[in-house]
């Protein structure tokens, strides 16, 4: 892998696609919460068809979360932003994984898979946070779901392919091990970082994504995702291909499912949270996938104003995400030069 040089884009323009990329994330991971864990057929009977935000209820009716209200994908995602802005864009797992315990110690944790969960619990007894777990079992997609502000950091200046592999393991570490969770969490890391620079438009992403990580599972789920993903074809024909991906929690299908609802919705973030949401399984996972690459490359400016106003947290997001910005800025160098123009 070589160092490449990336000039960036005008600064308003990078600044609206590091807060697109993370209000996408918080806005699919809150659409596809209320029927995370139901199949699409399930999906189709209960709902007709998923498009606004709903509450999480149980059996009886009971409201279990208010509608627009995120889960541990975006918290996770903003424990990096805030471990990142203060370490001036480095990963520092020990850091990071201190913010995650924190999380884990609050109410978050219902949210939390069992991967997570467990490698939490050993590293606040031993102390050490780059011993996830691994297995076959622990091939989750708990690092990609919440890796994308490192590829948001590594989107300006320039770009050290060995650099940025390591620190995305170096964060997924945190808590798993297995070689395609990790993998995982590079292509949705690489994807954003693609989408956020303009280096890949959205229907040669996969292809351009699957050219960079290790040839395993995911890439191969990927690639299929960019073969079948043709804008044209009807939302029937959209599920039934999510289904051939697979939605489930398993990190290939999961992201190969979000790169293929970010393939056929381009720059449409409704169209493509839509889809991940009515597709079934991991709904809350794959939209909010989905939604960090589709708001990377539309930006903030070009959202649904609905969505926006209707998330829990977006204040914090929005504060949140121009801390980034400055920070990648600055880690790059390139802070001081754009503001003295």
């Amino acid at each position: 892998m070589s160092a490449s040089r990336n000039e960036p884009r005008a600064g308003h323009d990078l600044s609206d696609r590091f807060l697109g990329c993370l209000l996408g994330l918080a806005i699919g991971d809150a659409f596809g919460m209320p029927v995370e864990g139901m199949p699409a057929g399930v999906i189709r009977s209960q709902y007709g068809w998923v498009d606004r935000y709903m509450p999480r209820t149980d059996s009886a009716g009971n409201e279990l979360e208010a509608a627009g209200e995120i889960t541990d994908d975006t918290e996770m995602m903003l424990c990096h932003v805030e471990s990142l802005v203060s370490t001036g864009g480095l990963v520092d797992p020990e850091n990071t994984g201190m913010r995650f315990l924190r999380l884990f110690n609050s109410e978050s944790r219902r949210f939390m898979g069992r991967t997570t969960q467990l490698s939490l619990i050993r590293a606040d007894e031993t102390g050490d946070f780059q011993a996830g777990i691994g297995g076959e079992h622990a091939a989750g997609n708990g690092v990609a779901m919440r890796i994308a502000p490192i590829g948001l950091i590594h989107s300006v200046g320039r770009f050290n392919a060995e650099v940025f592999v390591r620190e995305v393991m170096r964060a997924g570490l945190i808590t798993h091990s297995n070689p395609e969770a990790i993998n995982g969490g590079v292509a949705i890391a690489y994807g954003v970082r693609l989408q956020v620079t303009g280096e890949a438009p959205p229907e040669v992403l996969a292809d351009e994504v699957c050219s960079f990580i290790d040839e395993d599972e995911v890439s191969r789920k990927i690639r299929t995702a960019g073969m079948l993903a043709r804008p044209e074809l009807s939302l029937d024909a959209h599920i039934a291909n999510l289904q051939k991906i697979g939605t489930s929690g398993y990190v290939a299908e999961s992201v190969g499912a979000a790169f293929y609802c970010a393939t056929v919705a381009g720059g449409d973030l409704r169209a493509g949270i839509e889809l991940a949401a009515n597709a079934g399984g991991d709904t809350d996972t794959v939209a909010a996938m989905a939604g960090a690459l589709i708001g990377a490359h539309a930006g903030a400016s070009a959202l649904p104003l609905d969505l926006v106003e209707g998330l829990a947290g977006r204040a914090y997001i929005l504060v949140a995400a121009p801390g980034l910005y400055e920070t990648a800025m600055q880690r790059a160098g390139l802070y001081v030069r754009l503001h003295q123009r």
